[in-house]
């Protein structure tokens, strides 16, 4: 009975603290959720600011990445 009693009374001291949850950013049930506004309602100019700076990080990361080592046909198998 006495391990069970430390044991609960030492369980709230090894708690790990509360992770932040990340938003969803393609929830579309809740666009209200994040304050932020919809695709649609952002300016032209707004989205075609964002679609090219995407398209520059994109290109950008893939500049960087490590290419996969090539396979062999033997390795089919």
């Amino acid at each position: 009975m006495r391990a069970t009693t430390a044991t609960a009374a030492n369980s709230g001291r090894h708690k790990r603290p509360r992770e932040r949850q990340q938003m969803d950013l393609f929830d579309s049930a809740r666009p209200e959720a994040c304050g932020a506004p919809l695709w649609p309602e952002l300016p032209e100019q707004a989205r075609s600011a964002l679609t090219e700076l995407m398209a520059r990080l994109i290109l950008a990361h893939a500049a960087t990445a490590v290419p996969l080592p090539a396979k062999e046909a033997g390795d089919d198998l």
